[in-house]
């Protein structure tokens, strides 16, 4: 059968005989009801060996006490120990010779860049600045005067009033 013809059939192919679920129930019952379950079964099939249970533990015991098993010496392995140990040892020197330490200072000039493009609100930089430790002589809060004429007409020109007032 071709995947192309699969939509054209119409007939699933399977089919169950008439009034097959109708009468199932009862023809099970009828052979549940029967007194030989397998009909025509006269030998199970299965046999034990003459006196099997009288004899498995001596042979059993006497399959245990062999001591003709191979023994497998660890010396084999020294050479290899060995040279993973050197190959560890010359990873571990490397690792420690070549990576040099990060000798760039950050800048405040970076550190105000990178602040001005990442678009933080007030809220944000609040975190920030909560978060990192500042020490006072560090931070210094310069202190301006405003009047009110200035203040409001400034409000007036660079915001919008709807937002004021909400």
């Amino acid at each position: 059968m071709k995947k192309g013809n699969l939509h054209n059939i119409n007939d699933p192919g399977f089919k169950t005989p008439e009034n097959y679920f109708e009468s199932f129930e009862e023809n099970l019952m009828k052979k549940l009801e029967g007194t030989e379950s397998i009909p025509n079964l006269n030998d199970p099939g299965f046999t034990v060996p003459k006196d099997y249970f009288n004899s498995v533990d001596d042979e059993i015991f006497n399959k245990l006490n062999k001591e003709d098993t191979p023994v497998i010496s660890l010396n084999s392995r020294k050479p290899l120990y060995y040279i993973a140990g050197i190959a560890a040892s010359i990873v571990l020197i490397l690792a420690i010779f070549i990576n040099k330490p990060f000798e760039d200072e950050i800048s405040v000039e970076m550190v105000e860049a990178y602040l001005e493009d990442r678009d933080l609100s007030s809220y944000e930089l609040a975190e920030l600045l909560l978060d990192s430790d500042l020490l006072e002589d560090d931070f210094v809060i310069t202190e301006t005067s405003f009047e009110e004429d200035n203040l409001e007409s400034y409000l007036l020109e660079n915001s919008e009033i709807d937002l004021i007032i909400e």
